[in-house]
């Protein structure tokens, strides 16, 4: 007798929480027809929690002002480029313009991110070497050019570049070199901050300005001898 009071007193506790619970539903279904449908249902989510989606960023994850020395992931930055080189068919304004493209679709701080990444990097080849090879190709080569150069350079993609630096006489596997018009690539990560947050970039990573590297003479046969076969491919510019 014992046994069936229990079970019969189990069976009726399960009874009351359903009702409970259908009188619940009941009043947040009538609740969400209201305009502030989506925003009601987000009870069941916390509820029950559904998981969230990703989406594009919001126009407030855009807007931001926030600092981060944090560099973008090798492989994600890498892919980015790439993808820019390929849709580009060569022609350096389309990169440059792909770039933008792609950037828009990131949050500010991983614009930011990008850039520290794009940043670290031109710093990496900021040597004598790589500023002979610039100053060789084009037939001579200022501060501000070989800075443009580096960044076009990043922009060739990740092949070209890795191979350079473990060999910058590579560099003389080049087909084409865009005449010496390396300028803009550079430029395009802080444009499109300002222009997706309304803000300056912030500082992010300090970039490397102290030049590494044994310094050449343009003057004579220095660049000739230490780099012969990027002078045999474009010395006679």
């Amino acid at each position: 007798m014992r046994a069936d009071y229990a079970y019969t007193g189990t069976l009726a506790t399960i009874q009351k929480m359903k009702n409970i619970l259908l009188i619940i539903f009941t009043i947040l279904s009538l609740s969400c027809t209201s305009n502030n449908k989506t925003e009601k249902m987000g009870i069941f989510d916390n509820l029950f929690g559904k998981k969230s989606q990703k989406s594009e960023p919001t126009p407030d994850e855009k807007k931001t002002g926030e600092n981060s020395v944090k560099l973008m992931n090798a492989e994600k930055f890498w892919e980015i480029i790439s993808t820019t080189k390929r849709n580009s068919s060569g022609d350096y304004e389309k990169q440059q313009a792909g770039l933008e493209k792609e950037l828009l679709k990131l949050t500010a701080i991983e614009v930011l991110e990008f850039d520290n990444k794009f940043r670290t990097l031109r710093g990496e080849v900021y040597n004598w070497d790589f500023w002979a090879a610039a100053y060789i190709i084009n037939g001579g080569c200022s501060d501000d050019s070989f800075s443009d150069f580096r960044g076009w350079l990043i922009g060739q993609g990740k092949t070209i570049f890795e191979k350079a630096v473990d060999n910058v006489e590579s560099l003389s596997e080049l087909i084409e070199t865009n005449d010496g018009d390396w300028e803009g690539l550079s430029y395009v990560p802080t444009d499109v901050y300002e222009k997706m947050s309304g803000n300056e970039m912030p500082t992010g990573i300090q970039e490397n300005f102290e030049i590494t590297g044994d310094e050449w003479d343009e003057e004579g046969d220095d660049l000739k001898n230490k780099f012969p076969k990027l002078w045999a491919k474009f010395g006679t510019n």
